[in-house]
């Protein structure tokens, strides 16, 4: 079973399992999502991801205890990955990482579409040689901002931007991209491949269970 932590707050459990069940899906994995407290507006700035660490850390030890056999961070920031791999027995994914791998598998030239002033760390060193470059969405600054008729809008026109700038495949470095089903449409509306960071976890976590 997968233990998925949520870095935002919310409180109905369809909102809490949405990116699980994503997962369950597509790949048939089991899903256990949880959420980390009083993070209202989630991770998106280094000050919120500070304040994150521990909350993650502490709910990826009792998803072990519970019984969870691989933990995933929901965000594409990875915030704590290295801290929860030194905290538990069992594997830990990260969905950035884990979306910048995946992109390396189909292009040579990869950007980044990222609500964050800077792309996350884990993936730009990930994607090396291959960065083109970034874009943020105009007027976005939080998840919760993507999914409103102006976010989406900016959103697909900066994945435009980076395709004009030479992106043969964009990774989609927050997990708000997945709640919307934001690479399905990049991928129709401009016939490049958009890495979903959710899907591209599940589908890690997917490859090792086989």
């Amino acid at each position: 079973m997968l233990g998925l932590i949520r870095v935002i707050t919310l409180h109905h459990e369809e909102d809490i399992h949405r990116h699980g069940a994503l997962i369950e899906g597509r790949y048939g994995i089991q899903v256990r999502s949880r959420c980390i407290p009083d993070q209202p507006l989630g991770v998106y700035d280094q000050a919120t991801e500070l304040e994150s660490i521990p909350k993650i850390v502490d709910l990826a030890r009792k998803l072990e205890q519970e019984g969870c056999t691989s933990i995933g961070i929901s965000c594409a920031a990875d915030p704590a990955l290295a801290e929860m791999r030194a905290a538990v027995d069992i594997p830990v994914y990260g969905a950035g990482s884990c979306a910048a791998h995946l992109a390396l598998t189909s292009a040579a030239r990869v950007g980044v579409l990222t609500i964050l002033e800077e792309v996350p760390h884990l993936i730009r060193g990930i994607l090396g040689d291959a960065y083109i470059g970034m874009e943020r969405p105009e007027g976005v600054v939080t998840t919760l901002d993507l999914n409103t008729p102006q976010g989406r809008i900016a959103a697909m026109e900066a994945a435009r931007r980076l395709k004009a700038e030479g992106a043969e495949s964009i990774v989609l470095a927050c997990t708000g991209f997945a709640t919307m089903g934001f690479a399905l449409e990049v991928e129709k509306e401009l016939h490049i491949r958009a890495l979903d960071p959710i899907y591209s976890l599940g589908a890690a976590v997917s490859a090792l269970n086989v």
